[in-house]
Formats: structure tokens, C-alpha cells, sequence
């Protein structure tokens, strides 16, 4: 099962979190896999936070699974609070009766994240551009 959800950004960004469940063999485990994905104004698609072009692309080619994960979840301006709600809209759509794990073990990860953070005055400014 594949759910999306779509939040737009102060700075005209779309960030797109998408999680994947997958039922594991002989139990009730759901195998969690997220993925996060970004459209700028200028963009026709969505695509990686961090694509071939970006300085950061080959330091994330050398990170394990997880740190290469989370980079991406950084790079992406997905709030904590965002990557939450998306998650949990996914385990309520499945319903009870299922243990979650993630692929990926990022969730003790995220304490820390902010999203992308806006002054009151660069606000003014985005939205008097538009």
C-alpha cells in the first residue's frame, strides 16, 4: 500500500512524503519504506531534494541507507510534525492489528527537525512576489 501527501512550503516549495507498506512474510509486521521528494515553482516534476547536480549529491552516495535517508528528509523542508501526521494517516488508513517497522530506522532520528523556517518579513516578501 502507497500513501502521499502533498505540503506546500512558505518559499513556494512542494515537498511530497510518500510511504510505502509492505506485509511481511508469516506475521503482522508492515515494513515501512518513506520517500521524500520536491518541486520547486520552476519544476515541471517532483524529484530528490538532493539530485546529481547538488554539492551535497556524492557525500550522500557514500552515507549508509539511514544518514543518506535522512539528508534527503533535510534537504527536503519536511517538518517533523509533517513526516508524524503523514505516517500516522498511513497506520490509521491500514487500521489495527499490524506492529510497524521501518525499513529505514529514521524516526529517533527526527528530533531534532525543523522544516523550512520563514521571518515574518521574508513571508511578506515571498507572497508580495506572487
Amino acid at each position: 500500500m502507497i500513501h502521499e501527501k502533498i505540503f506546500r512550503h512558505a518559499v513556494g516549495r512542494l515537498a511530497k512524503i510518500i510511504v510505502k507498506g509492505e506485509k511481511a512474510r508469516f506475521s503482522n509486521d508492515i515494513i515501512l519504506e518513506l520517500e521524500f521528494l520536491v518541486k520547486d515553482t520552476q519544476d515541471l516534476n517532483f524529484h530528490a531534494p538532493i539530485g546529481i547536480n547538488h554539492p551535497q549529491y556524492w557525500k550522500l552516495k557514500k552515507y549508509t541507507a539511514e544518514r543518506a535517508q535522512y539528508l534527503q528528509l533535510e534537504y527536503s523542508g519536511i517538518s517533523r510534525k509533517e513526516l508524524l501526521e503523514t505516517v500516522k494517516e498511513f497506520k490509521l488508513l491500514l487500521g489495527s492489528g499490524f506492529n510497524f517497522r521501518y525499513k529505514v530506522p529514521i524516526t529517533e532520528r527526527i528530533k531534532s527537525l525543523k522544516g523550512i523556517r520563514v521571518s515574518a518579513t521574508n513571508r511578506k516578501m515571498l507572497h508580495s512576489l506572487n
